[in-house]
């Protein structure tokens, strides 16, 4: 997957922007504020339809403009292909080669993306939540059709929830969403702990490589308990709902299902969320998004790798060892930067420098 060329109208701060960006690496820098990392979010949202730091889809239009659009050209497995992303107020439209998609599978098919940022310490220090949103959007771009099955779980989740608070919970509608829950719960739970065996191996190499020293882990902790087996899962979950159904419907909340999951990061054998210093923090998640890199490679696949701000977040030392891994995993990459020079020599046939000042591309 790689994107050959960005256009963006009225987004965020850029009232137009082209930018010919085929090669291996696209280094995109300038002073903080200008909109480097506007240009990286425009990627994303291709790539996910997300914003990795807003929720509020109107501020993605540019102030003072009514509408905002995205288009690229991509090359992968289906060949050249035009994606055009654009938003009219509330509404989102999307297009690939001037037609509607006919599923979002189809659309995600065509480009996917792994992005490191800075608020990614958030992942090692935050809640729980913050780890499984992590592990599924490992499964998301490792398979696509893991978004539908997240969105059905957390349909049943809600609807549970709210039958769980009425003054009088009607018991066979309860049995009804436990047994959706146990369904789809399995196989929440059962996807995540693949993911997470799949990343196992190269995330320790990942860390090695970029850190040099300490030893990492990770491990789910599920409901899945240890099975593997898909009807081994239902069973466990179906035993623990019953067990656990009077203090559900006394407390009022969903008490059992993979929406209580963790993803425990350890550094020499200990709880990296209590232990690792922000330096550590920075390479355990960092480690954790190449382990995901190298796990598309392995399977004949190729997201985009995305980078922001890699100047105030990685030393000397670790930028060197990071360019020369992303210069062997073969995936386009595009980083934010102020200070390209700190990069050093990039690998790969073609560098794109683009240069930002107060929302243009002054430089190219």
């Amino acid at each position: 997957m790689r994107v050959l060329s960005l256009a963006a109208r009225d987004w965020r701060n850029i009232e137009e922007l082209r930018l010919d960006c085929g090669g291996d690496f696209v280094v995109i820098h300038g002073d903080n504020g200008q909109g480097k990392t506007n240009i990286l979010e425009a990627v994303w949202m291709l790539a996910t339809l997300r914003s990795f730091r807003e929720h509020s889809p109107g501020r993605m239009i540019r102030h003072g403009a009514e509408s905002a659009t995205l288009r690229a050209e991509v090359s992968g497995t289906s060949g050249r292909r035009v994606m055009t992303w654009s938003r009219i107020g509330r509404k989102r439209r999307l297009e690939v080669d001037e037609s509607s998609p006919s599923r979002l599978e189809d659309w995600f098919s065509l480009l996917r993306a792994i992005l490191f940022c800075p608020a990614d310490g958030e992942i090692i220090r935050g809640q729980p939540a913050l780890r499984r949103r992590v592990v599924d959007r490992a499964a998301f771009t490792a398979n696509p059709v893991h978004l539908s099955l997240i969105r059905d779980f957390q349909r049943v989740i809600r609807q549970k929830s709210s039958l769980l608070k009425e003054p009088r919970v009607d018991l066979d509608q309860l049995d009804i969403w436990d047994q959706e829950l146990i369904e789809l719960g399995a196989r929440v739970a059962l996807r995540r702990s693949q993911i997470i065996e799949e990343l196992r191996q190269p995330f320790a190499e990942m860390h090695a490589r970029i850190a040099g020293h300490d030893r990492v882990s990770i491990r789910m902790r599920s409901v899945r308990d240890e099975s593997h087996d898909l009807d081994e899962t239902r069973a466990r979950i179906r035993s623990e709902i019953e067990r656990h159904r009077r203090d559900e419907i006394r407390r009022q909340q969903v008490l059992v299902g993979p929406q209580r999951d963790d993803l425990i990061f350890e550094l020499d054998g200990r709880s990296a969320r209590n232990f690792a210093s922000q330096g550590q923090v920075r390479s355990v998640v960092l480690a954790f998004k190449l382990a995901e890199l190298q796990a598309a490679k392995l399977r004949g696949d190729q997201p985009l790798f995305l980078l922001d701000d890699l100047t105030s977040e990685l030393d000397r030392s670790r930028m060197t060892r990071l360019i020369g891994v992303l210069g062997e995993l073969d995936s386009q990459v595009w980083m934010t930067t102020t200070d390209p020079n700190w990069l050093g020599p990039l690998p790969g046939d073609r560098t794109a420098s683009i240069k930002v000042r107060q929302g243009m591309v002054i430089s190219a």
